[in-house]
């Protein structure tokens, strides 16, 4: 079993409490200085731990004021922050799962990899997300002949992450990514999984990925349910 950090626990103990009420939507949580007298641990641990809460946008972080707990505790990401749908979910207090995993060529891809993927053979890695058993989320990312010819089913559902898996198993690690964020209506397949209506409001992201030396590595298009998922603009003066 792998030993787990003083600030994995901080924050899960944080998280358990926040999504069983303990912490409502709008409290402030109680000050570094009191988080590292409960839990006996150091300042940093605590602030590494609430950091996690922040990227999971389950708190906000104000300066000089304190943290305090959303009031939106959906599923949701923040722009600028390159994380898979594991980990998301994870740091929301989430069990992640797989399901419906595939792996094939695709002999007529999107256009919108033309141009962007190297071969003329591109891969198709299609799987559906879950959070705690629900769907949220249908993923479909096309790679490149070097890449989805390698790609394992039974790894990939093991690992559950697509990112995990090529790091792992391919030692291909994801850098840099773009992003455009549109609102799609679902179509009878995305209707079936995600138990919406046909015509329902979905979130569709697409991502052209690159590794460390701005290789692409993968396109991806997901959809998921507009009332389980929203994406987090955080600006600065």
């Amino acid at each position: 079993m792998t030993k787990r950090h003083a600030h994995e626990i901080v924050a899960d103990s944080l998280r358990t409490h926040i999504l069983e009420g303990r912490y409502k939507p709008g409290q402030r949580l109680p000050s570094e200085e009191a988080l590292t007298d409960e839990y006996g641990v150091s300042r940093n641990t605590v602030r590494v731990a609430l950091n996690h809460l922040a990227a999971a946008n389950l708190i906000t972080r104000r300066r000089g004021s304190g943290s305090y707990v959303n009031s939106d505790l959906g599923i949701s990401h923040s722009l600028g922050n390159l994380r898979s749908f594991t980990v998301l979910l994870r740091d929301l207090g989430l069990q992640p799962g797989i399901t419906e995993v595939e792996v094939r060529l695709d002999p007529s891809p999107p256009l919108e990899i033309l141009g962007f993927l190297p071969s003329e053979v591109a891969w198709l890695v299609r799987r559906v997300r879950t959070g705690s058993g629900s769907p949220f989320a249908l993923l479909d990312s096309w790679l490149p002949d070097r890449i989805g010819s390698r790609i394992d089913p039974d790894a990939l559902t093991r690992r559950q992450s697509l990112y995990a898996s090529l790091a792992e198993d391919l030692d291909i690690k994801v850098s840099e990514a773009t992003e455009s964020i549109h609102a799609e209506a679902a179509d009878e397949r995305e209707a079936r999984v995600l138990d919406v209506p046909v015509g329902s409001p979905l979130i569709v992201i697409r991502r052209w990925t690159y590794d460390r030396a701005g290789r692409p590595v993968e396109y991806t298009r997901s959809a998921a349910r507009g009332d389980r998922y929203r994406y987090v603009v955080k600006l600065r003066a």
